[in-house]
């Protein structure tokens, strides 16, 4: 397994915020294609910008994979565990910074965006620091198949709850 090295890691990362930024037009560039809506965000609910999170990190580690050839199961592992932290650290600063304002502000969100995604990575470094073992190949795919079904089926039926309904 070839090292995890700072570099590569940046240019991941920063690979996986552009991927999000153009994540958050496709749908509308792509004429509001059904495709597109299982990976972009449709509305400005949290839930579906979360994908500009949980997307672009999955992509781009499917790149990184097939590029450096790491054990599968650990890193497809520590990398749904950072894209959790991602997730986390965005729901949990956006309801904070809003519960507190009371109204959310782009920049404030592209920031928590961009923050979210640097944590991840780091996070997933961190992972590997720690060396997590036991983990299957099934649970370690698994994971990541099932939070994708998630967004898939909850795009086209969202429950109702504040989760899911447009910021603003």
């Amino acid at each position: 397994m070839i090292p995890i090295r700072k570099t590569s890691t940046t240019i991941y990362a920063f690979t996986a915020i552009f991927l999000g930024f153009l994540n958050h037009f496709l749908y509308g560039l792509s004429g509001g294609q059904a495709f597109a809506a299982l990976f972009c965000p449709v509305n400005e609910s949290i839930w579906e910008h979360l994908k500009l999170l949980f997307f672009p990190i999955l992509f781009v580690s499917v790149i990184e994979y097939l590029l450096r050839r790491p054990d599968a199961v650990r890193f497809f592992y520590y990398r749904f565990l950072a894209a959790l932290c991602a997730m986390g650290s965005t729901l949990v600063l956006f309801y904070t910074y809003t519960g507190i304002i009371g109204r959310n502000f782009l920049l404030i969100d592209i920031l928590i965006f961009l923050f979210s995604i640097l944590f991840a990575f780091y996070m997933d470094a961190y992972f590997y620091l720690l060396s997590i073992r036991n983990v299957s190949q099934t649970t370690a795919f698994s994971l990541w198949i099932v939070l994708s079904l998630c967004y898939f089926v909850f795009t086209c039926y969202p429950p109702n709850i504040p989760l899911f309904f447009p910021a603003g």
